[in-house]
């Protein structure tokens, strides 16, 4: 499939630097576009309408992950130099920009300027002016951060300043698992009020973990290929424990809803299900999924998906486009560009798909 086919009008798109808190505004006031696939009909409301669509027994699956910081001080000898991070790998490196250019080189160790327990070695270039380097003690990495870390981010909309003054802005009523380098977006529209009238309503909450890499800075969003089945995305490492594992299990035999917030959650869910047959119990555990998710794919978990507004030409578009038709998905870009006002990415608007 063609990848410019995910293209769209971009002319009245706005991308928001802040959350809306910061803008004065509520987390549930932003608009929503409703893609009911049964009925073939689109409808816009507002975010704080979604209880209307949800249904009693329904499991809403919430990723419960928030974002560190992404920057750190090293130093080496008598020379210090800034460190951002830009995405965990599986064999326990991470890809990291060192902005002393003329010091970087393979071998070399640079210790925290924060904690001089925590060591930075570079291992090797990568594409891009980044480095694969070794973090140790790793375990320290998390908590190093946590107290000391900085938060740059050139290459995407989003206010430093903000984000170090007002953290709990840039996070999920819910969330409480540091890790991600990247925000999860889609479940920043929740309230405690909000998920208080789901709870209400009869709609049971599963949590599970996915810690979202600093894809915009390694631009694996954009798909710069002709053809979308030539894209790879990065690897990105989840949780899913026994109490989650045992609540979509069941609620997939009682035929009820599985709602995905986010696609980190519909990335982890069918990372979980896509060896098995369709109707197999999924297993609890911890790993890495690489899983491109395009359309011709096999839906085998997830029934109805919250997501954010996304870029054209973006493996997010793609994903939804997959799940909801590339047609479908492509008529409710055009309306909403048409239309105009609406927020995209991050802290933007959001699509529900039933």
């Amino acid at each position: 499939m063609k990848t410019k086919e995910f293209d769209f009008n971009v002319d009245s798109r706005v991308l928001p630097s802040d959350p809306v808190e910061l803008r004065g505004r509520s987390r549930d006031s932003g608009r929503m576009i409703v893609l009911d696939r049964s009925a073939a009909t689109i409808e816009h409301t507002v975010f704080s309408t979604i209880c209307e669509f949800f249904r009693p027994g329904d499991l809403l699956v919430l990723n419960d992950s928030y974002t560190l910081a992404n920057t750190l001080w090293f130093q080496h000898g008598d020379t210090s130099t800034q460190v951002d991070l830009c995405g965990h790998e599986p064999d326990g490196t991470t890809i990291v920009e060192i902005f002393e250019r003329p010091l970087a080189k393979p071998g070399l160790i640079l210790t925290s300027m924060d904690d001089d327990r925590l060591t930075c070695t570079l291992i090797e270039p990568q594409p891009g002016q980044l480095w694969k380097a070794r973090f140790k003690p790793f375990e320290l990495l998390v908590p190093v951060l946590d107290q000391y870390g900085q938060r740059v981010d050139d290459s995407v909309n989003l206010n430093p300043q903000h984000w170090k003054t007002a953290p709990q802005a840039f996070r999920s009523v819910y969330a409480k698992a540091p890790g991600s380098l990247e925000i999860p977006s889609a479940g920043l529209h929740f309230s405690n009020e909000l998920l208080a009238q789901a709870a209400a309503k009869g709609v049971e909450v599963a949590n599970i973990t996915l810690h979202v890499g600093a894809t915009e800075i390694l631009a694996v969003r954009h798909i710069s290929e002709e053809e979308i089945e030539n894209h790879k995305v990065r690897s990105e490492y989840f949780e899913v424990g026994d109490e989650a594992a045992a609540q979509i299990n069941l609620a997939r035999a009682e035929g009820r809803r599985v709602i995905a917030v986010g696609t980190t959650v519909m990335r982890t869910l069918e990372t979980l299900a896509a060896e098995q047959e369709l109707k197999a119990a999924i297993q609890a555990q911890s790993g890495w999924t690489d899983l491109y998710i395009y359309p011709g794919f096999n839906f085998k978990v997830v029934d109805v998906l919250l997501t954010n507004l996304h870029q054209p030409r973006s493996s997010h578009i793609v994903l939804t486009a997959a799940f909801a038709g590339k047609d479908f998905v492509m008529r409710s870009y055009a309306e909403i560009t048409e239309r105009g006002g609406y927020e995209f990415d991050m802290f933007g608007d959001s699509m529900l798909i039933v």
